[in-house]
């Protein structure tokens, strides 16, 4: 195998392992936890997760287009007046987004082929990471704080 797709395979494997941390922090939290205020003016456990999923969404929307149109209503995500979300449903807002992710950058050439189509997958991923990571160690942080396992890569 030679050495892109070799790395092209690792970041893979790398980033599924990360959505499932991510959803092994937030599927056991309760309503209570997902609330819990660590300080005022500071976002909850549920907000910040709430964001993640909004984020993905949004960038991801807007590269895609209509290949993810059925992300376009967890962009209400980040509306004032939106409700919180319990812990099923982010999570259910993870699967979606991941999986319209994994159907996109899965579906194109390896990287040894450079065309329009790996730059446009690159620039979603890095897209992603760089909102997606930030925000994690933040829950994490958050969650530990309360006594709570955090994001565990």
């Amino acid at each position: 195998m030679i050495r892109s797709a070799v790395a092209e395979a690792r970041v893979f494997q790398s980033w599924l392992d990360y959505q499932k941390a991510l959803k092994r922090a937030i599927a056991p939290l309760s309503a209570e936890q997902l609330r819990h205020r660590p300080l005022p003016g500071r976002r909850t456990a549920g907000e910040i997760a709430e964001h993640i999923v909004y984020g993905r969404a949004l960038h991801t929307c807007g590269a895609l287009g209509a290949d993810a149109e059925m992300l376009r209503q967890l962009i209400a995500w980040e509306k004032p007046v939106d409700p919180p979300r319990s812990a099923a449903e982010i999570v259910a807002g993870l699967d979606l987004s991941w999986g319209v992710i994994e159907r996109f950058v899965m579906r194109g050439t390896a990287m040894t082929e450079v065309g329009a189509e790996y730059h446009a997958a690159a620039q979603v991923i890095w897209g992603l990471l760089d909102h997606d990571l930030p925000h994690a160690g933040q829950l994490s942080l958050v969650l530990r704080a309360a006594g709570l396992s955090g994001v565990d890569i």
